[in-house]
Order: C-alpha cells, then structure tokens, then sequence
C-alpha cells in the first residue's frame, strides 16, 4: 500500500517533464499583447486566422548545455517573426488613426444632429406662435365684424329712434 502512494507521489512530481507540449500557439491582441498557449481549444475566435504554430522538436532529456547552445545561435526566423510583429504594429496603428478618425467624424456629426433637431424644434416653435397668431387674428376678426354689425343694429336703432322724435 505504501509502494502505491509513493508511485502516485512520485508521478505526480515527474509528470510535468513528461507533459510538454508538441505544439505552442502564439497571437497578439487588439492591444497589442503577445498572448501563447499549448491548446488550441484557448485560443479567442477572432484570433484563429493569425495564430502562428510552432512545433517543439527539442527533446527534453537534453542537458541544459545543448539546449543553451542552440538557443544562443541567432536565426532567420525570429527575425522574420519580429518584422511580422512591426508589420502588425504598423498595421495595428493604422487601424487605430482609421478608428480615431471615424470617431472624429461621428462626434461632429452627432453635434449637427443636435443642432439641427434645436433648429427643427425653433421652427416648430414659431409654427405653433404662426398658429396661435392666426387663430388670434381670425378671433379678432369674426369679434370685428360682430362689432360692426352691432354698430350697425345700433345705428339703426338710433336713428329710428330719431326719426320717431
């Protein structure tokens, strides 16, 4: 039973040298960050068509010797990796000015719209005024020709009341 424990124990301990991943994933976010995985599973959706795969090929019962060796020597390809990475920088760049540049254009649209919905509602306003004047006049109207036709009726009145003296 002890022999057991001590091989789970000791499995536990040594699985990490034995669990090395074949294949490492590398992405960069909108931000800009270089973000790295072993499983694909990980890796955000709007990411997957510039994941980059690199597959390990190194064993990892090499003394630390060889593997420093290999390392040290400078290659084609990290230089290659690193223009790749200035050209999403620059690429990234740009599409922030283009963004900047669209939220730009919305801001002053936006201050149009409401420039043009306060000119709208003035307009509105001085229509309803319009309204109002109208209805007002033609009050005062129909209220004149009231008025005359009762001078008139009194005119009558007063001079058959004359004619009758």
């Amino acid at each position: 039973m002890r022999i057991g424990i001590w091989v789970i124990l000791l499995s536990f301990f040594f699985s990490p040298f034995f669990c090395i991943a074949k294949e490492i994933y590398r992405w960069t976010d909108e931000k800009g960050d270089v973000h790295f995985t072993d499983d694909s599973s990980k890796i955000p959706a709007q990411y997957k068509d510039q994941v980059e795969k690199t597959e390990i090929k190194e064993e990892v019962s090499k003394p630390a010797e060889k593997r420093s060796e290999k390392t040290s020597k400078p290659s084609a390809k990290p230089k290659a990796k690193s223009e790749k990475t200035k050209d999403d920088t620059k690429e990234y760049e740009k599409k922030i000015k283009e963004k900047k540049a669209i939220e730009g254009k919305m801001e002053k649209l936006e201050e149009e719209l409401k420039l043009t919905e306060k000119e709208l509602e003035k307009i509105k306003d001085s229509m309803v005024r319009d309204r109002k004047r109208q209805s007002k006049e033609e009050k005062f109207r129909l209220k004149i020709r009231d008025l005359k036709k009762k001078i008139a009726d009194l005119e009558n009145q007063l001079s058959k009341i004359k004619k009758g003296l």
